[in-house]
C-alpha cells in the first residue's frame, strides 16, 4: 500500500500532576502508576512509520528484521497498568445527567457533551484544583475525574481528539472494584483496533495510547530512541517522561521517510523480555 508522505496527526499528552489526596484512591483502583506517564510528547512521523508497517490481518509490525508486536507483559511494564481481572465491560445505556450528578457531583453543561461523550476540556476546567478542605466525596469526584482525563488522554484515546465517553464512569463508582479490572487489556484492544484504523491510507489521525506505542518503539528498538541517563524505573515509560521530541518534519529522524527507509536488523531489535531489570519503585 502507498502511503506517499503521509504523517498521521497524534495528540499530544497534556494532563496535570495529580494531587497527593487521591494518591490512594489511583492505587486502589489501578491507575497510578500510570498516571507517571506525564509530560510526554509523541513523535508523529515515527507512529505514521510504525502504522506503515502493520498488518490488520495478524496485529503485528512486519520489519526489516521480522515480525512482532506489543503484548499485555509490554503494557504492564510499560504503563503497569493491570492485565489480569474481570474484561472491561462497559455500560452503554442510562449515562445522562444523573451518573454524572452521582459519580462527578456535577452535571455537564449541554454544549460540553455530545451524545454520551463529555469534552476533556470541560474536565480540565471543572477539577482543575482540589480544595485544601475538599470533603472525602469530593476526593473520590476529582479521582474520577481524572481517571477519566487519564484515559481519554492518555490510554484509551478516541478519534475525536477532546472528548471521552461517560461508559467508564460506572466503572469507577468503587474504587476497589475498579481496581479488579484489566485496564490493561482494554488499552491494549483499543491500540489495536486504532492501528487498523489508521492503516487505511485515507485516514488522517490515530487515536490509543501513542505513549505506549512509542515508547514499545524506543525500547524495542535501542537504535532510533532518545539518549537518556534516567535512572529505569517503574513504569518503565518514565525513562522518557520529560524528554522533548521535536515535531518539525523537517528536521532528520523525525520524518517519516527518514524511519521509512530504516533498516532494523536482527541483532539490533530486542526480540526477548524488554526487562531483565532492576527498577526501582
Amino acid at each position: 500500500m502507498a502511503y506517499s508522505d503521509r504523517g498521521l496527526r497524534c495528540r499530544h499528552v497534556s494532563i496535570v500532576e495529580h494531587p497527593p489526596e487521591i494518591i490512594g484512591l489511583l492505587r486502589e483502583a489501578g491507575f497510578y502508576h500510570a498516571a507517571q506517564t506525564l509530560n510526554f510528547r509523541i513523535d508523529a512521523a515515527l507512529v505514521s512509520a510504525l502504522v506503515e508497517r502493520w498488518q490488520t490481518e495478524t496485529h503485528t509490525f512486519h520489519l526489516t528484521c521480522g515480525e512482532t508486536t506489543i503484548t499485555l507483559e509490554d503494557v504492564a511494564l510499560l504503563l503497569s497498568l493491570p492485565i489480569n481481572g474481570h474484561k472491561v465491560i462497559q455500560q452503554t445505556s442510562s449515562l445522562g445527567s444523573d451518573v454524572c450528578a452521582e459519580l462527578l457531583g456535577v452535571v455537564p453543561p449541554t454544549e460540553q457533551r455530545k451524545a454520551q461523550n463529555i469534552t476533556l476540556t470541560w474536565l480540565e476546567e471543572t477539577f482543575g484544583m482540589l480544595s485544601y478542605d475538599a470533603s472525602q466525596r469530593q476526593i473520590e469526584c476529582y479521582a474520577r475525574a481524572y481517571i477519566l482525563r487519564l484515559i481519554g488522554c492518555v490510554l484509551m484515546q478516541d478519534m475525536s481528539q477532546n472528548r471521552v465517553h461517560l461508559k467508564w464512569l460506572p466503572l469507577l463508582r468503587d474504587f476497589t472494584e475498579a481496581g479488579r479490572y484489566s485496564w490493561g487489556s482494554a488499552c491494549l484492544a483499543t491500540l489495536y483496533r486504532s492501528l487498523c484504523r489508521a492503516s487505511n491510507k485515507d485516514m488522517k489521525n490515530i487515536s490509543g495510547s501513542m505513549i505506549l506505542l512509542q515508547s514499545w518503539a524506543w525500547y524495542k528498538i535501542s537504535s532510533i530512541s532518545p539518549g537518556t541517563r534516567a535512572i529505569v524505573s517503574f513504569p518503565l515509560v518514565r525513562r522518557w517522561a520529560h524528554i522533548e521530541v521535536d515535531d518539525d518534519s523537517r528536521i532528520n529522524k523525525h520524518n517519516v521517510k527518514i524511519y521509512r527507509q530504516f533498516k532494523i536488523e536482527r541483532k539490533t531489535f530486542s526480540w526477548t523480555d524488554l526487562y531483565g531489570l532492576r527498577l526501582h519503585h
